[in-house]
């Protein structure tokens, strides 16, 4: 038989809004852009942008800002064998709440996929990551390690779960570290349409004050 063509990149673009009025006043918006696929060859390839911003009206009349943050990514995965991949992963940061003035990572390093089946995907992988940042007005440096996991699971009908964690310790003190998590879901309602409800964490261990 023909072998199978490789799968095409695909492209998706979010958008959501909230509004509150009356006890509260409240305004929030996201929006993100994310490219993935998996590429003959190469492996899989995830690459996008999300941006949140928020703001409520405080006891005096003003409208506060509450969120506004920004987050880029790139993940590129190389096959090594049918379970296993090395990947460099980078991602950079802008938090004006958490006065994270920038946050840039860069880093290689070796993954496996504890499962791999055309419908469900669970991988591991670890290696280290330098990170640059300044925070609060101060530049720091770092060698940090990086280990994340990821599961995913697409349903027949065209849903599809997904979850991820992110652990980065500083190689210096490891009572320092950065720990990113995402868990969502995502549903068709039209041939180019999606519903998607999506719940994200990021925390530091030692925030500016």
């Amino acid at each position: 038989g023909q072998e199978a063509a490789p799968a095409a990149l695909v492209h998706t673009f979010t958008l959501g809004a909230t509004m509150t009025d009356g006890n509260s006043d409240t305004r929030m918006a996201n929006a993100s852009w994310l490219t993935e696929g998996v590429r003959e060859g190469l492996g899989s390839v995830r690459l996008g942008v999300e941006g949140n911003y928020g703001e409520s009206r405080d006891s005096a009349g003003a409208m506060d800002t509450t969120v506004e943050n920004v987050k880029a990514f790139l993940n590129v995965k190389k096959t090594l064998s049918a379970l296993t991949f090395t990947y460099v992963d980078a991602t950079y940061l802008f938090d004006d709440i958490a006065l994270v003035d920038y946050r840039f990572t860069l880093g290689p390093g070796l993954g496996a996929y504890l499962v791999k089946r055309e419908a469900t995907q669970v991988s591991v992988d670890v290696g280290p990551s330098y990170v640059w940042e300044e925070v609060d007005g101060d530049r720091d440096e770092y060698l940090a390690l990086r280990v994340a996991q990821r599961a995913e699971h697409k349903f027949a009908t065209g849903a599809r779960i997904w979850e991820s964690v992110e652990y980065l310790p500083s190689t210096e003190a490891f009572s320092e570290y950065l720990l990113t998590s995402e868990a969502g879901v995502e549903a068709p309602i039209s041939a180019k349409l999606n519903v998607r409800l999506v719940v994200q964490n990021k925390y530091d261990s030692e925030p500016a004050p």
